[in-house]
């Protein structure tokens, strides 16, 4: 079976893109201006599945508390659980004040949220690059097109996940009416979400405003 490339969309002009030709296409939009903003170009990728990537930008004068927020509003919150940063094999944990500047280029760190249920991200420090001023800290470059999972029932596009079946059926996924046809309430199962931490604990992705819109490309 032929390996399915995965793709997203860039965030500042609306191209789809692949992963591995993401990086040569955001570092295009970097600025000409004398007071660009200097920041850090940013890959995070899901431990285990590949398919799941972002791409941000992130000023110098931040610090990884900023980005452990962002992460918890686009992929990760559901139960306030902790969070950590780390680095190596032994992975020695990296504190939340740690500035951006002081983290050298081509570093990759490991993250882990909820240290019960985890999920685990690749966090790969690219270069070093240059922005317009923006207000918020952590910028969206670009980000995976959702996965297209499908009922295993009826094929439709599928809206939920039951949980308690993940690890006894090959396809646990459903839609509305198949999920209600088993005899399942939509709210003991989780909603298919563009995340990793899909059909973990309590997740739903109620804090992720960062859905991909071509109207707002722009603005």
């Amino acid at each position: 079976m032929a390996k399915t490339v995965s793709k997203g969309h860039c965030y500042l002009c609306g191209k789809e893109l692949t992963k591995t030709t993401a990086k040569r296409h955001v570092l295009t939009h970097e600025p000409e201006d004398d007071e660009a903003q200097e920041c850090m170009l940013v890959k995070i990728e899901d431990k285990y599945d590949k398919n799941y990537w972002l791409y941000v930008d992130i000023s110098l004068t931040a610090t990884l508390k900023s980005l452990d927020t962002f992460l918890r509003e686009i992929w990760l919150e559901c139960c306030g659980h902790l969070s950590e940063f780390s680095y190596g094999p032994y992975h020695e944990e990296i504190g939340f004040t740690r500035k951006i500047s002081s983290i050298p280029e081509g570093i990759v760190l490991d993250y882990e949220y909820d240290f019960g249920t985890s999920t685990d991200l690749k966090i790969t420090f690219v270069e070093y690059t240059l922005r317009r001023k923006q207000k918020k800290a952590v910028r969206l470059l670009a980000r995976n097109i959702a996965p297209d999972y499908r009922c295993g029932v009826c094929g439709k596009p599928a809206e939920y996940i039951d949980t308690e079946a993940y690890y006894d059926e090959e396809n646990p996924f459903y839609c509305l009416d198949c999920l209600k046809a088993k005899g399942e309430d939509e709210e003991f199962a989780l909603p298919v979400v563009n995340s990793p931490r899909m059909g973990v604990c309590g997740y739903c992705g109620e804090f992720d405003t960062y859905e991909f819109d071509p109207d707002k490309i722009g603005k």
